[in-house]
């Protein structure tokens, strides 16, 4: 592991991670330990030598952008308020969080999937069928391969960072993250260039939060705007490094260890650039249960901008990835959904509610 003294945050090796092989095992052991102090002491890291082709990496970019550039009417036609399921096109400043919009576009995709029948508990619907554009034409195959390949880094990283932790017993808790069962969501992203004066909230393309998902992978370009919050409070720039991912321990990980690993705080600052990155979100199948677990250490200390009203720690995944959506988009949520006060739960809707 790889520390940058301007940066703080860990650069880990991937490759060293070859659980399958005894030969390997003092790098596997090395890996872990690195990979436990990351968690532990910064929950950034980037990885390398992650075996994602960087020809797919730029494909991906690449039509992200040409994505982007189309006339707002022609993104418009797969708006996420036309899908129950969150996906679809987000337009600028239209998703809040921490009580604030975001300055951002977005496109949220997921594992192509069918709907799931009307009476299915509200957050199983999350799972459905994504929306894609017309043009670029090669831009949901490219983005499917992409959200594969990352997946796989995603589910390996999750694989050592069970091991690392050691309290948890590995093969029963990654049946929750099964090729067919775990849930996967992806943004394609777009922060326009910008200044404090030029943006509503501040200068800030998306304000402090944390993920509620296990793990993210993050690929972004090289204009940078990334910063995580240390756990003594101070602002840190994520600097982009070529051909390299940004990985990230979500609430559900905090959940499980009782904070012993905490979910960092992170936020992106407008630049005067333009700046794209492609997020991967890991979590277990939407029913599943995060258990509460005991690792061999203290709760860590943390100083962090996030309101502890914004945590999601349900302990059904389901419920924490439809409620972080239902409050960062509030007019997709009162189309599809209504608030039920005598049950106290979101249900959804028989028929689509027009305003």
């Amino acid at each position: 592991m790889v520390f940058d003294p301007q940066l703080n945050i860990p650069i880990l090796d991937l490759s060293q991670y070859r659980p399958g092989d005894p030969s390997s095992q003092a790098d596997t052991d090395s890996f872990l330990e690195q990979l436990h102090t990351a968690m532990r002491d910064v929950g950034f890291f980037y990885i390398k030598n992650h075996g994602v082709s960087e020809k797919l990496q730029q494909d991906s970019l690449e039509l992200t952008k040409t994505f982007f550039a189309l006339p707002v009417e022609e993104k418009l036609k797969i708006e996420t308020i036309n899908s129950p399921h969150f996906r679809g096109y987000a337009r600028l400043d239209s998703e809040t969080t921490n009580y604030k919009q975001d300055h951002r576009e977005q496109l949220d995709i997921a594992r192509e999937q069918p709907a799931v029948s009307m009476d299915s508990p509200y957050y199983l619907h999350m799972q459905g069928p994504n929306q894609w554009p017309k043009d670029p034409p090669e831009l949901k195959e490219t983005i499917l391969e992409f959200m594969d390949e990352l997946t796989k880094v995603a589910r390996l990283l999750l694989s050592a960072m069970v091991k690392s932790v050691k309290v948890i017993d590995h093969d029963s808790f990654m049946n929750m993250f099964t090729d067919d069962a775990c849930t996967v969501r992806m943004k394609l992203a777009s922060y326009p260039a910008g200044s404090v004066e030029t943006t509503k909230d501040g200068g800030w393309g998306v304000g402090p939060h944390k993920d509620y998902g296990i793990v993210t992978v993050l690929f972004q370009d090289q204009v940078g705007g990334l910063q995580v919050q240390t756990h003594h409070g101070e602002w840190v720039d994520v600097t982009p490094i070529p051909n390299t991912f940004v990985v990230n321990i979500g609430e559900v990980f905090e959940r499980l260890t009782r904070k012993r690993f905490v979910a960092t705080t992170h936020r992106v600052k407008v630049s005067d650039k333009h700046r794209y990155s492609l997020p991967l979100f890991l979590g277990p199948r939407l029913d599943a249960r995060i258990p509460e677990l005991v690792d061999d250490g203290e709760p860590t200390k943390e100083v962090t901008d996030v309101k502890q009203d914004q945590l999601l720690q349900d302990p059904i995944y389901g419920v924490n990835q439809i409620n972080g959506y239902l409050r960062s988009h509030k007019r997709v949520a009162a189309r599809w959904y209504h608030y039920d006060e005598q049950t106290q739960e979101w249900k959804r809707r028989m028929t689509p509610f027009i305003a």
